[in-house]
């Protein structure tokens, strides 16, 4: 399990890479189409059902210009049961967006949560938002 689960999160990583350059064809086929399906993500809101988040996602992809890059992952932890895993990381980059003419550091606390489907690993939930400097 944990090494089909391996070889999901490098195809999730190619996706977010893809996904920080304005392409989302390949983030797609990898969330879940389930009603529970979520999102906290890190242009802010909240969306629940494929419905949603199939669009937001979408959306979200969609204020990047493609700009050559790639991001980093510095997993903080990684589970991995029978039909459910989950990723804490730090997600990093240096990103274009379509509203800006300049690249903007692009880093993010990323909480994921995926889950074995009949036809593989998918993504159930994402939390992601900047991250910044603790507070006192």
């Amino acid at each position: 399990m944990t090494e089909s689960f391996e070889a999901f999160l490098d195809q999730f990583e190619r996706a977010n890479t893809a996904f920080v350059n304005g392409d989302s064809s390949l983030w797609m086929p990898l969330v879940s189409h389930s009603e529970q399906t979520s999102i906290f993500g890190g242009f802010g809101g909240l969306e629940v059902g494929w419905s949603q988040v199939g669009p937001r996602y979408q959306w979200a992809s969609a204020q990047f210009r493609p700009s050559g890059a790639k991001v980093e992952f510095e997993y903080l932890d990684k589970h991995v049961g029978s039909d459910t895993a989950y990723s804490v990381a730090i997600e990093r980059c240096t990103v274009m967006y379509v509203d800006q003419p300049d690249e903007f550091p692009h880093a993010l606390r990323a909480t994921m949560v995926f889950r074995k489907e009949d036809d593989g690993w998918k993504i159930v939930h994402r939390h992601a938002d900047p991250l910044s400097p603790r507070g006192a």
